[in-house]
C-alpha cells in the first residue's frame, strides 16, 4: 500500500509525502545491520529521501534511506539489542524531496 501527497517548496522543490511497506525484512543479528527494499513511484536517484518508522520493534533503529534507481528505495536498520530481531514488515512513513 502506498498513499502519496505532493507540495510544491521554495526554489522549484517539491515534496512528496507518503505511506509504504515492506515485507522483505530478514531476521537481524544483535548489533548488526540490515536492509529492506520498498518501491517509491516517481522517485529517481537525483532525489533525497527521508523515512521514518511507524511502527518499529523496539531497538530497531533506521539509520538511512536511499534511493538506488528509478522507484526504488533501500532502508538500512540497525539491531540495537542483545538478540536477534525478525520485524518481517517495515511501515514507513516517507518524504520524497525532488529538486528542480
Amino acid at each position: 500500500m502506498s498513499v502519496k501527497a505532493t507540495v510544491t517548496a521554495v526554489k522549484g522543490a517539491t515534496l512528496e509525502f507518503g505511506t509504504v511497506t515492506s515485507d522483505n525484512l530478514a531476521s537481524i543479528a544483535a548489533g548488526a545491520e540490515g536492509s529492506a527494499t520498498v518501491t517509491i513511484t516517481g522517485a529517481d536517484t537525483t532525489d533525497l529521501v527521508f523515512v521514518t518508522g511507524r511502527a518499529l520493534l523496539a531497538g530497531l533503529v533506521i539509520c538511512e534511506a536511499t534511493v538506488t534507481t528509478a522507484n526504488t528505495v533501500v532502508v538500512k536498520v540497525l539491531n540495537t539489542t542483545g538478540g536477534a530481531l525478525d520485524d518481517g514488515t517495515l511501515e514507513l512513513q516517507y518524504m520524497l524531496v525532488k529538486v528542480a
